[in-house]
């Protein structure tokens, strides 16, 4: 799903009527989940993209839902 209206209540409420195209990392961190560290860790790591508008790091929705499938389906056995 990459669009808004993949969602079952696309059109139901305002929040939903107009899909960002990017978000700070805080934003993106609430969206899928995570922690803030966690994407910021993912970044460095090169496994999640961050576009930067000066020192601002931006995700955009693409690249937080690409990143977010590439995860793997199954917990990590230790």
């Amino acid at each position: 799903m990459t669009e808004w209206i993949d969602y079952p209540h696309a059109n139901c409420c305002p929040c939903h009527t107009t899909r960002k195209i990017a978000y700070s990392i805080e934003e993106a961190a609430a969206r899928v989940g995570v922690s803030s560290r966690t994407l910021r860790e993912q970044i460095a790591d090169s496994y999640l993209i961050a576009r930067y508008v000066g020192t601002k790091a931006l995700i955009a929705h693409e690249d937080l839902v690409t990143w977010l499938n590439s995860l793997p389906s199954e917990p990590k056995r230790k």
